[in-house]
């Protein structure tokens, strides 16, 4: 989460914490975000301060679901010009498709896969990518990403009902932290199919409602300059930095969640060979196992705080041989057992 982004994803925040008794401005300070952000759409922002504000607000205004909220006020208009080209989908899956592949454009700091399940339908899985030193200066003051999931996963739910009718509920909902103590809010918003310390955070369409026709586009048409206006922004974002460290760490974060992963699954995914892959990275500056090593440290971090998984268990989710090893690894990466860790970090 290291780049920036144009203030006015911060649409209604301002007056949410308002409604809770709080200053906006205050919080907006605590975390060290110009509080102009809050009140103006085009301040320049970091998607890292994004998250600090989600948590500190709902620390603050004693709302765990503040971020749940603010994404019940949004629409996917939000995200720019990729919209120009999203809203001209003919179906539900074709919008989400499009985002999946083009959400770059609008952040680095979180990404968005599909996977088609046949029959069975489909899952839109929201991965957030925690920011390393190496991409800013200070470490941000919230570790906990709950709120910044929780509301982008609302943002997209309301979106899907413009299609789906105002009554509709996805297929059921994965979300990798722990059940809070009161699930109402939740299940408001997402229906009674929920299930916590789950491997990915994901909303699951049914086949039925991946083909519902795009509300947005009730003539299927498309617009040639929208087209070319997404077409230039993905050009001028070619060669930029770490597009290709990026993607590989989103395909390593992807299907670590499943079987497991090998530099040549991101190859073949990438559909290059593993050589140019090898090759491509250590031009970077970086490799396949330091950014695997990083997604193993930065997820089991998440699920000894977030979720509700033994350290044995978070061992074999992240495909440890035991729990020696995930011990052994975590106490060289992090300094201290996961138990410690859980003891220092993970209280209150």
């Amino acid at each position: 989460m290291a780049d920036i982004i144009p203030s006015y994803v911060l649409e209604g925040v301002a007056s949410l914490i308002e409604i809770a008794g709080q200053d906006p401005a205050a919080i907006a300070e605590a975390v060290e975000l110009n509080p102009a952000a809050l009140y103006q759409s085009d301040v320049p922002i970091s998607e890292v301060k994004i998250n600090d504000l989600f948590e500190e607000a709902a620390r603050v205004c004693d709302d765990r679901f503040f971020g749940l909220k603010a994404g019940q006020l949004k629409d996917l208009d939000m995200i720019g010009p990729l919209w120009l080209l999203v809203q001209q989908a003919s179906t539900v899956g074709e919008v989400l498709t499009l985002l999946s592949e083009n959400i770059a454009l609008h952040a680095k700091g979180f990404s968005i896969f599909i996977y088609d399940h046949g029959e069975a339908g489909i899952s839109v899985a929201i991965e957030i990518s925690t920011p390393t030193l190496e991409y800013f200066q200070k470490v941000p003051k919230h570790s906990s990403v709950i709120q910044v999931v929780e509301h982008i996963m609302a943002v997209i739910n309301r979106e899907l009902l413009g299609s789906l009718g105002r009554s509709w509920f996805p297929k059921y909902i994965q979300l990798r932290h722990s059940a809070p103590e009161d699930i109402t809010p939740l299940k408001k918003v997402f229906g009674e199919h929920l299930f916590f310390n789950q491997d990915i955070n994901a909303i699951h369409l049914t086949r039925e409602d991946a083909q519902t026709p795009n509300y947005r586009n009730p003539d299927n048409t498309i617009s040639s300059d929208a087209k070319k206006l997404v077409t230039r922004e993905l050009e001028s974002k070619i060669g930029q930095g770490k597009s290709f460290v990026w993607r590989v760490e989103r395909i390593i974060r992807t299907l670590i969640n499943n079987q497991g992963v090998t530099a040549n699954d991101v190859a073949l995914a990438l559909n290059i060979r593993l050589r140019t892959l090898q090759y491509r990275l250590k031009k970077k500056s970086t490799s396949y196992q330091a950014l695997y090593d990083n997604a193993r440290e930065e997820l089991s971090k998440h699920y000894l705080c977030q979720s509700e998984l033994s350290v044995s268990a978070v061992a074999e989710r992240l495909h440890f041989t035991d729990s020696a090893a995930f011990s052994n690894f975590f106490k060289r990466r992090v300094g201290c057992s996961p138990s410690e860790y859980v003891q220092r970090m993970c209280s209150g």
